[in-house]
């Protein structure tokens, strides 16, 4: 069942008595429109997602358009598989994240059905009261991935400055987010010495993987047309813990293994 996700900072008072559970299927993520990408995981989007960049409150994303309407994600059947050969990071890493008001603290998203009462599970904490080994080892995930997203989000600035990105409205898309893309013609344009700028700061591959990316749209297009119900296809019937191995190869980005 869809929820919102409400992120609290772990603290071994209020969480002492929880554990959390591996997911085994990607329900949570039925509701996700938009996951937000790191630099390092753009190119293995663009070969599964249209990329979009968004503006926010906090400032420039680069994103994983999973649907075309507000509450669609097309990727995830009615089973729970996902329809795609890449997960963004930020869903494999659930029921962990960040909160940008505790950058150094490994939150939980308090309402997930995987956070539980339950000793059968995986613990926050160790004996001494400190994060266990495993969550140790998230919590370095999502800060490396979010100095990732950082470097995206400098780098679409840089390109909205230029005047190098322009609002995007793709076919079929009715979400509520605007969404811009690269100004090809602009884009290609430029000099030598300005291409080079941009080579400095490793905007280059954000902007190829954006250009290229959109070619992903009429999978989603597609996507609406296949039944929700259909039989898994071959990577959708892999175990959910060789996916979450197999799905970078940027070590970086590899959900850690619990061994």
């Amino acid at each position: 069942m869809a929820h919102t996700a409400h992120w609290v900072p772990l603290n071994v008072k209020h969480h002492g008595g929880l554990m959390w559970q591996r997911f085994t299927a990607y329900h949570f993520a039925q509701h996700i429109t938009q996951a937000s990408l790191a630099e390092g995981e753009l190119r293995h989007a663009a070969a599964s997602f249209p990329i979009g960049f968004t503006q926010t409150a906090s400032g420039w994303q680069a994103v994983a358009l999973l649907g075309l309407r507000d509450e669609q994600n097309l990727i995830v059947d009615s089973q729970g598989r996902w329809r795609a050969a890449y997960v963004p990071a930020a869903l494999r890493s659930h029921p962990f994240g960040l909160h940008a008001e505790y950058p150094e603290k490994l939150c939980i998203d308090q309402h997930s059905p995987f956070v539980v009462a339950r000793l059968d599970a995986e613990p926050f904490f160790n004996q001494h009261g400190e994060l266990a080994s495993f969550p140790q080892q998230v919590l370095a995930f999502l800060q490396q991935r979010e100095a990732g997203c950082q470097r995206v989000a400098q780098q679409l600035d840089a390109l909205a400055n230029a005047k190098l990105l322009t609002p995007w409205q793709p076919e079929g898309y009715q979400g509520s987010a605007p969404l811009y893309q690269i100004d090809e013609p602009a884009w290609k344009a430029l000099s030598a010495e300005q291409m080079g700028l941009f080579w400095q700061l490793g905007a280059v591959p954000l902007v190829y993987a954006q250009l290229i990316s959109q070619r992903q749209l009429g999978v989603l297009r597609s996507l609406l047309q296949r039944p929700t119900t259909s039989p898994p296809e071959a990577n959708a019937s892999r175990p959910l813990s060789e996916w979450q191995e197999a799905f970078s190869s940027e070590e970086r980005y590899q959900w850690p293994d619990p061994s």
